[in-house]
């Protein structure tokens, strides 16, 4: 089985954390009085355009954890020049909005400024912090990718400048790393276009006395590209957002593979799902098993799930610690779910 699912939960918790962080470090900086932290204002522009209040569309790159980058479309509300890039470049700090995607400027590092230099053929000078120079050089390449696509998408910005504190970026030899635009900035693999996409589905949790399914719609963001199955195991896995629902699958419980064959979906957990199962009583074990059964099977082509622990499939239970025959796929059982009436 392929491994192409693994670490999407922390990546999950990645992006929010960096997220925060992203926020935080803007609202210190700005407090500090810097003004040349994404607030371009007059004194950082040689020459700044008025615009008329306008939305226009912005193509943010994105690269996914197989590679494969992807342009996530947004509207971005903004009157001049200063504030697209302003608008453009925080969206960049908070990451991508379309599941799958991974963000482009790592955790810990932050843009410290962004000048226009109108006379110098409408090149934008970025301005990481010193943290930059210390993290990972994909990270590096991938960071400076997703700027220059990204800020390039702008009508008025022609190639872009990278400096790391007070100097100059370098290059592997020790060079200065100079201009890039499109035509000089290769990404490792074709660019797919990918709007933001959700999806209506249905998950289930357990009621309050722990004795039945319980059905919450829920509208969830997905990566068309990709299959929905991982994204609403995600799902479940946050649990129920209506009150009196509780999850079957305990709290922190992550996964390391999801695949499909067919009509059967492969979902691989690991081992702390099996002790919860085990040690919980048949009960409980059919609220968890079933919680995630019920859930996949709700999509029309999926009829079946089996349980893999460390992304390799369950051996029959010889010593009696379970009560479902998880070493094969299971059906849906539609009588746990609770009656209308």
């Amino acid at each position: 089985m392929s491994k192409k699912s693994k670490k999407l939960k922390s990546n999950k918790k990645r992006i929010r954390r960096r997220h925060i962080l992203s926020i935080a470090a803007l609202v210190l900086l700005m407090s500090m009085g810097i003004v040349a932290l994404l607030a371009l204002g007059q004194a950082t522009l040689d020459a700044p355009t008025q615009l008329q209040a306008q939305t226009i569309p912005v193509n943010f790159y994105f690269r996914d954890e197989d590679g494969h980058w992807g342009s996530e479309l947004r509207e971005i509300e903004v009157d001049d020049d200063d504030a697209i890039i302003r608008a453009v470049l925080v969206g960049l700090l908070e990451g991508p909005r379309t599941a799958g995607f991974l963000p482009s400027i790592p955790e810990g590092v932050y843009i410290q400024g962004a000048r226009l230099r109108t006379a110098v053929d409408n090149t934008l000078r970025i301005t990481f912090s010193p943290s930059f120079n210390y993290i990972d050089p994909i990270e590096i390449i991938d960071a400076r990718s997703s700027l220059v696509y990204t800020m390039t998408e702008l009508d008025f910005v022609n190639q872009l400048e990278f400096f790391v504190g007070e100097y100059p970026m370098l290059d592997g030899d020790g060079e200065e790393f100079g201009f890039r635009s499109r035509e000089n900035t290769a990404l490792e693999d074709a660019i797919a276009s990918v709007d933001i996409h959700t999806a209506t589905v249905v998950l289930y949790f357990a009621d309050e006395q722990m004795l039945a399914l319980v059905p919450e719609e829920r509208t969830i963001t997905i990566n068309p590209l990709e299959d929905i199955a991982r994204f609403i195991l995600d799902a479940l896995l946050e649990g129920p957002q209506t009150p009196g629902l509780y999850a079957a699958i305990p709290e922190g419980t992550t996964y390391n593979m999801v695949e499909r064959t067919v009509d059967t979906i492969f979902v691989g957990f690991t081992q702390d799902f099996y002790d919860s199962l085990s040690a919980g009583g048949s009960l409980l074990e059919e609220m968890m098993v079933f919680s995630l059964v019920n859930t996949l099977t709700e999509q029309p082509d999926i009829r079946r799930v089996q349980i893999f622990i460390d992304e390799a499939p369950i051996q029959p239970d010889e010593y009696g610690n379970l009560h479902i025959d998880l070493s094969r796929p299971i059906d849906r059982d539609e009588s746990l779910i609770q009656s209308n009436e």
